[in-house]
């Protein structure tokens, strides 16, 4: 059986799409804190095996881990203070159930320092993975190619993309590619001990982001740059994420601007055979969808 948290979250949506196309909701079990979800109800109704999930209550992951052989922990939207213990829960509860292997939705360079969720949650997670004598797979995720397109309403109608950093250039992956990546690792017998950095295969910076957007849509995007440490404003002004969610990532776009995430690697083919979308493809994607 196959387990995967998080089951309303969008990665979550994108691994157990795959998952399901893929013929496994027989050998599926999600695990949510809202089980009368419309998701969830969706997804009982298909088969898929729906339990209450939550990282902050040990006995009930031991109940929802139970029969599963291979989980996959996708950290929770809380604060970087409360989310360790939450994942250590997890990993307690997978050992406690006979989970032979973990899987950890992890960070890219989650050794850094800079990044507040990586020095915080990531990099001490992966080494308590690493020491609990569990199979495991780190998957180290690039950021999302989708926070470029989070506030795309605005930047179309102003022409302007308003983002840190304009000259420093990053790791992006759309999240629906590391659904698939993941999946695939979850479906396959998969080795011990890899940790896998997934990334488009190039990095681009702010200015060329909006170049190519200009490019796709047909209009004149001219990039903004937002200081690192009003970024958080920003995000709670423009997209409504809570404040003290968004304070977290000033680390992470002081991080951007250090040129921290500048790595581009082959990793993500290495899982799929195939690389993932470029950013072209990815905007192009965004257009279609919305039209």
């Amino acid at each position: 059986m196959i387990f995967v948290s998080g089951a309303n979250g969008q990665f979550a949506g994108s691994v157990i799409a795959t998952l399901l196309a893929a013929g496994k909701a027989g050998q599926l079990v999600v695990g949510t804190r809202n089980v009368d979800s419309a998701f969830a109800r969706e997804l009982a109704a298909r088969g898929v095996s729906v339990r209450a999930a939550d990282f902050r209550q040990p006995d009930q992951m031991r109940r929802a881990l139970a029969g599963v052989d291979k989980a996959l922990f996708i950290p929770t939207y809380d604060t970087n203070d409360v989310r360790l213990q939450q994942n250590l829960n997890a990993l307690q509860a997978a050992q406690d159930a006979n989970v032979k292997h973990v899987v950890y939705a992890s960070f890219l360079r989650a050794e850094s320092p800079l990044v507040e969720h990586s020095r915080l949650v990531h990099f001490p997670t992966e080494q308590a993975i690493r020491a609990s004598g569990l199979d495991f797979t780190l998957l180290r995720h690039a950021l999302y190619a989708d926070i470029l397109v989070g506030d795309l309403a605005d930047t179309l109608g102003s022409g302007l993309l308003h983002r840190p950093s304009g000259g420093a250039r990053s790791a992006y992956i759309a999240r629906a590619d590391l659904g698939i990546s993941a999946a695939q690792i979850l479906m396959r017998d998969e080795p011990s001990g890899n940790t896998y950095t997934e990334t488009m295969e190039r990095t681009w910076n702010g200015e060329e982001v909006a170049e190519l957007m200009s490019e796709v849509w047909g209009k004149t995007i001219r990039f903004v740059p937002v200081d690192p440490t009003e970024w958080p404003r920003y995000m709670t002004e423009k997209w409504g994420v809570p404040p003290e969610i968004s304070r977290s990532t000033v680390g992470t776009m002081q991080a951007v601007a250090a040129g921290v995430f500048d790595l581009a690697t082959q990793d993500y083919a290495r899982i799929t055979g195939r690389p993932p979308r470029d950013m072209r493809a990815f905007l192009e994607g965004v257009r279609e969808a919305r039209r």
